[in-house]
């Protein structure tokens, strides 16, 4: 291997640069990044094998082959660099790459065994899990009407049953057999209702409004997940711990934080926090009225708001509320069914906008790509909004590989891939007619389109400027399809909302039998309903959709980062995460503390997934700037740090189409790893807000 023989070169010379012409070192990195990119290639073949068919009995032998030869082979060639840069003979360049190359945590064959295995299991116990009721109609987990009348039933029969067996002892007593009973039974006839967490809790969580209903749901996941989760987690730490420290990390947090090169990071994350935390706590006052409002002392007219009652199975997301506070008007879900699409209908509305008949808009019509399954088809409405600012299509390796409908053992959640073969990038994500779904598609598109656009770096520059960057592509781009104007172009608003949106207020803008939503808002406030005109109510979603989920990122983080350092003891890991959460979030979970039986961090897929949440925090202030960025360039022609026109309103800003904005999009896109992100312009402290 040419690495061994310079290294062995330059100790016999005493490694003087004179004896390593420049070319060799050249050849040098390019036979790494070959390596680099076979070694990335096998990795990411295994882990989508695994997403597909978790249960294959081959796959832990092919894990374990290709982990002892990466292993051996990025011990042997970082050991080996390392002398080349002590030896000052790598150029900047060379030594970034080297630095790439070998930073974070150092494993040996069997911690990697040892991780792998903690990993899955943790992973099986989230994706696998299931709740079940008897039910005594067989009715679709798609109806969430017909599921929250069979839990209501099963939560009626449990509470027949203490009471029969004179145990009753409160309402509380009730929702513990519930939730134990649930979190035992097994599907064992078509009498027996199954929930997953994903998405049919989750689903639930933003559709029912009981009171009771919440609460089980929000209880029994944690009781199906949260318990068994705990000894596997800790010893995750462990393992990861131990390889950090050999690799001169104090910890594994702190090799996590590595990866976003910003010494400072945790301050960082707390000064920016700090700048939005007002907005937050206004947002949460207000929803701590409505709710009160809604379900009495339950909610305390100070303080804390129970978990349970936030319209989300994390709480990071309060859109579901909006209702609460106005009519809801601006229902995508509702636009959807109320139109009737099918999964190929909504592609052909939304990518091929003439398709439809009377749509008019004045747009060619395309063929979609011949043997799209009818699945994939929902998949190219994201792709024509990425193709109108400019950016390129998605590759044919896509459309053949990507899957986007479930088999019994597929892993759902929404994931991007760079195979590292060439033009190979795919979606796994298993979609249905939703706002969510397109949300979800474009946001796991942009990743792709990150992946295309460093397709030619070197393979160790391949993984994008940072984590924060690719995360806050998608979610810039769905400002721009949210837009009045998009949404009328795809047909999902009507010309009454587009034209007149801004100035008239919601009563005028009801259809026939809507004014009866407003009526019962008088009704139940005791006061006239506010007059909130149509952006009011998009600013609003936003708010309630984009805002929660700030606090809710920094948490997940902030608690890993201290379960990493040993900042937390053990018997207290769920109260202090309890502690944060009442800290940061403002919430409290329902019926008083929660025990150290539970590990209740584990009831979000990404502390099992062991993914850093960090970028998640960062993007959510990245996709704003971005988007600003984009409507800049889309309303003056060119890049400018100019100011908005004052009549012009941020969330109203239409991009679609504008190949100015496409451009500053396509260099967002290229910035890679060659550079760190202390260099990039990373103004993320300079907090701009949707207007």
């Amino acid at each position: 291997m040419l690495i061994t023989i310079l290294v062995a070169h330059c100790l016999l010379h005493t490694c003087r640069s004179q004896f390593i012409p420049s070319y060799k070192l050249q050849q040098l990195f390019e036979e790494v990044n070959r390596e680099y990119v076979n070694q990335n290639s096998i990795a990411a073949e295994l882990a989508w094998e695994a997403s597909l068919d978790p249960g294959d009995p081959e796959l832990p032998e092919r894990a374990a082959v290709y982990q002892k030869n990466h292993i051996r082979w990025q011990q042997k060639v970082c050991a080996q660099l390392s002398k080349l840069t002590h030896s000052h003979l790598l150029n900047d360049t060379q030594r970034r790459q080297t630095y790439l190359l070998c930073r974070g945590p150092e494993f040996s064959f069997t911690e990697a065994r040892e991780m792998s295995a903690l990993y899955e299991e943790l992973q099986s116990i989230y994706t696998d899990s299931k709740v079940c009721i008897p039910s005594s109609v067989h009715s679709s987990k798609h109806n969430m009407s017909a599921v929250e009348s069979a839990i209501l039933e099963y939560l009626s029969n449990v509470n027949d049953y203490v009471n029969s067996e004179k145990t009753h002892r409160g309402i509380d007593i009730t929702m513990s057999y519930a939730v134990k009973i649930a979190s035992k039974l097994e599907s064992y006839d078509k009498n027996i209702l199954c929930l997953t967490g994903e998405p049919d809790l989750e689903k639930l969580m933003s559709f029912s409004k009981n009171e009771q209903v919440l609460k089980w749901v929000w209880l029994v996941w944690r009781e199906k997940v949260c318990p068994t989760m705990k000894e596997p987690y800790k010893n995750l730490i462990e393992v990861q711990n131990t390889a950090a420290r050999r690799n001169g990390y104090s910890d594994a947090g702190a090799a996590w934080r590595d990866e976003l090169e910003m010494p400072d990071l945790r301050q960082f994350c707390r000064r920016l926090y700090s700048k939005v935390e007002p907005l937050y706590r206004m947002l949460h006052g207000t929803i701590r009225f409505f709710l009160r409002k809604r379900y009495g002392d339950i909610i305390p007219e100070k303080g804390t708001i129970p978990a349970h009652l936030l319209g989300d199975l994390w709480s990071q997301n309060w859109e579901s509320l909006i209702d609460l506070i106005a009519p809801q008007v601006l229902d995508l879900d509702a636009s959807l069914q109320r139109v009737n699409w099918t999964v190929t209908q909504m592609v052909m509305t939304w990518a091929y906008p003439g398709f439809r008949v009377g749509c008019g808009r004045g747009l060619s019509i395309q063929t979609p790509p011949r043997g799209l399954l009818q699945e994939q088809e929902v998949v190219k409405h994201a792709e024509d909004f990425y193709l109108s600012l400019g950016l390129p299509p998605m590759t044919e390796q896509f459309w053949k590989n990507s899957v986007f409908s479930p088999s019994n053992n597929t892993r759902c959640h929404g994931t991007a891939a760079d195979m590292y073969r060439r033009g190979d990038f795919r979606m796994l994500y298993c979609s249905g007619t939703t706002a969510k779904d397109l949300y979800v598609i474009h946001h796991e598109m942009g990743h792709i389109q990150y992946y295309m656009a460093y397709e030619d770096q070197p393979g160790i520059f391949r993984q994008g400027a940072n984590s924060a960057f690719q995360e806050s592509i998608g979610d810039a781009i769905m400002y721009g399809v949210l837009t009045s104007q998009h949404l009328y172009r795809i047909g999902l608003i009507n010309d009454t909302l587009l034209f007149f949106g801004n100035d008239t207020t919601i009563k005028g803008l009801l259809d026939d039998g809507r004014d009866n939503e407003v009526e019962k808002a008088e009704e139940h406030d005791g006061s006239e309903a506010p007059n909130f005109s149509y952006n009011d109510i998009f600013l609003l979603k936003q708010a309630l959709n984009k805002i929660p989920n700030i606090p809710f990122s920094l948490l997940i983080d902030e608690y890993r980062w201290r379960l990493f350092e040993g900042g937390i003891k053990e018997g207290e890991m769920n109260r202090e995460f309890w502690k944060m959460a009442s800290e940061l979030q403002g919430i409290a979970p329902p019926s008083g503390g929660r025990s150290e039986t539970y590990f209740d961090a584990g009831a979000k897929f990404h502390v099992p997934d062991n993914t850093p949440y960090i970028r998640y925090f960062l993007g959510s202030f990245l996709q704003v700037q971005l988007f600003e960025s984009l409507c800049k360039a889309t309303v003056f022609g060119h890049r400018t740090d100019d100011p908005l026109p004052k009549s012009m309103l941020l969330s109203q800003c239409d991009i679609y189409g504008s190949k100015t904005a496409g451009k500053i999009l396509k260099n967002w896109c290229r910035k890679t790893k060659s550079a760190s992100t202390s260099k990039l312009s990373l103004k993320v402290e300079h907090v701009s807000h949707l207007r």
